[in-house]
């Protein structure tokens, strides 16, 4: 897998999240808490190709959440490496998070 350019819209989103984000901006519950599992697929698609169903659905719930920046911002804090970058999370798939997390380790932004 490859990283991301340093001006794809995610890292620009990453790079301002970071800027702006302050803990008592976030208030609301997660969307995911209604269902966790539904946002660990047994299938996941590639980069730049269309999601699979299971992989929509979750990545629809995300959209309706107050807190994806927040949830972004906390898995790249917690997340180790790549390989543990896992399932739909702030409304973004598997495969285009490892890609984000392989672009800001390789630009010291993580």
């Amino acid at each position: 897998m490859e990283p991301l350019s340093a001006d794809h819209p995610l890292v620009v989103r990453v790079r301002r999240i970071k800027q702006t984000l302050r803990a008592d901006d976030v208030v609301g519950t997660p969307a995911c808490a209604a269902d966790p599992d539904l946002h660990h697929p047994d299938r996941v698609s590639g980069l730049g190709c269309p999601d699979h169903k299971a992989e929509r659905k979750a990545i629809t719930v995300c959209q309706a959440c107050p807190l994806t920046d927040l949830c972004l911002l906390q898995e790249l804090r917690e997340v180790g490496g790549v390989e543990h970058v896992l399932g739909v999370r702030a409304g973004l798939k598997q495969t285009a998070r490892q890609a984000l997390y392989l672009t800001l380790a390789k630009e010291g932004l993580l």
